[in-house]
């Protein structure tokens, strides 16, 4: 799964051009001796925009409900018909970019594929 996301990502250009933000902030801020107040405002900005394209652009490809997921249950449990609301939405955009997170530690090089 990792690595058929990141290929997805890499045939947007803009999904490429977003997610390479993304990941370049999250290998900045794992640095040894990263400060918050260097990383974390350009991460969040950048996480934002690729949740927000994936969303509207991709939003064939949000995961379903995760099985081992205590927020997916929730959701589960009392939204069953009907359209996904936006926290919803999010929260599986998160999910979604999870092998994004796995690939982007500090010496780790699958975030050439999105270049």
């Amino acid at each position: 799964m990792p690595r058929e996301i990141i290929e997805r990502m890499a045939a947007c250009d803009d999904c490429r051009t977003l997610a390479v933000d993304y990941g370049m902030n999250l290998i900045g801020s794992r640095r040894h001796g990263a400060k918050p107040r260097d990383w974390e405002l350009p991460l969040t900005a950048a996480g934002i925009h690729l949740d927000d394209h994936l969303i509207t652009v991709h939003s064939a490809w949000l995961p379903d409900r995760q099985p081992n997921c205590d927020v997916c249950k929730l959701w589960r449990e009392s939204h069953t018909i009907g359209p996904i609301e936006e926290a919803e939405a999010l929260h599986r955009a998160w999910h979604l970019c999870e092998p994004l997170r796995e690939v982007c530690t500090p010496g780790n090089h699958e975030l050439i594929h999105l270049m």
